[in-house]
């Protein structure tokens, strides 16, 4: 049950995080120095002035595939690395156990 728990609440605040940070059809800057881009003589893109980042014009938000596909990846990341943390708990265990029994034997 605990870690149902925890799948949840880190599925609940990705999603939040999701919803917050992205910010599709919004006619308004996404953030501060994004806005629509500046006029240049020469035709190409420079920072605006006090900003290091060139501005870059929002395209679209990721398709449904694009999300499922993160969605699964997710769940697949989350699965190898609980493997992984067993595998390495069991190893270190063995290894204890393993010293431990050699120091009673002798």
């Amino acid at each position: 049950m605990p870690y149902l728990l925890v799948t949840l609440v880190s599925i609940g605040v990705g999603a939040l995080v999701y919803a917050v940070s992205m910010r599709v059809g919004r006619p308004e800057a996404a953030a501060v120095g994004f806005g629509p881009d500046p006029a240049s003589t020469e035709g190409r893109l420079e920072a605006a002035p006090g900003y290091t980042y060139l501005q870059v014009p929002v395209t679209r938000g990721p398709s449904f595939g694009e999300r499922l596909q993160g969605f699964v990846g997710s769940l697949v990341a989350i699965v190898i690395g609980a493997l992984a943390l067993a595998g390495a708990l069991y190893a270190i265990g063995w290894l204890v156990a393993r010293t431990i029994e050699r120091f009673l034997a002798e």
